[in-house]
């Protein structure tokens, strides 16, 4: 497992690359990746991608590659919230219950909803309670990314014919670098290691 320092500054670079870009996001996935490697090298991989596209990328450009993937594509919109109740009560409930949640740490999201994924990913970066983290990444975040990136890898690629990514693809790499990167810091839990046969349901904490 990673280390706990470690570990928060993972969840932070990530929510940091994951926010609205309005600063330049050189090096944030450099170090990202090179925090996760020993752990994932396919994250890391995939992290070191995003850097060469944001070294080559302008910030204005950056922009509206954001805009298109996470705010005009609903199923890749940042809010946790969203995915897992719609626009429901549950939802409203969830979002006062991460409003608890952040208040003693001061966790700001400026004009965004508390369940914006850079929100939660930076509260889980200074959040104390390993139960209350381990039940947010396996009850929230493995949901919700897995229904970020549904479809994405339904016609994978032929490793020998190199084939350029499309547009927007760059910040889908960062959503499954984060996926894997869950995987490898979670707890001891085999739940999150078969996706494939466990049912999410958010606690009733949260609910």
């Amino acid at each position: 497992m990673i280390g706990e320092p470690i570990k928060g500054r993972v969840f932070w670079l990530f929510g940091e690359l994951l926010d609205y870009p309005r600063s330049e996001r050189i090096g944030i996935a450099a170090e990202c990746a090179a925090l996760v490697a020993g752990r994932s090298a396919e994250a890391a991989a995939l992290l070191r991608e995003f850097e060469a596209f944001a070294a080559t990328t302008t910030l204005s450009q950056l922009e509206e590659v954001y805009t298109a993937v996470f705010e005009l594509d609903a199923t890749c919109h940042p809010y946790v919230g969203y995915h897992l109740f719609g626009e429901s009560y549950k939802r409203s409930t969830f979002l006062l219950a991460l409003k608890e949640l952040y208040r003693p740490y001061a966790i700001e999201y400026g004009a965004e909803l508390p369940d914006h994924l850079a929100a939660l990913l930076r509260f889980l970066a200074v959040n104390d309670d390993a139960t209350e983290t381990e039940e947010i990444i396996r009850e929230a975040l493995h949901p919700t990314l897995k229904k970020m990136l549904k479809g994405s890898d339904e016609e994978l690629p032929d490793p020998d014919i190199p084939k350029p990514r499309a547009k927007g693809d760059e910040y889908r790499c960062v959503l499954e670098a984060l996926r894997m990167t869950l995987l490898t810091v979670a707890l001891d839990d085999a739940s999150l290691l078969n996706e494939e046969t466990v049912e999410y349901a958010m606690p009733t904490a949260y609910a």
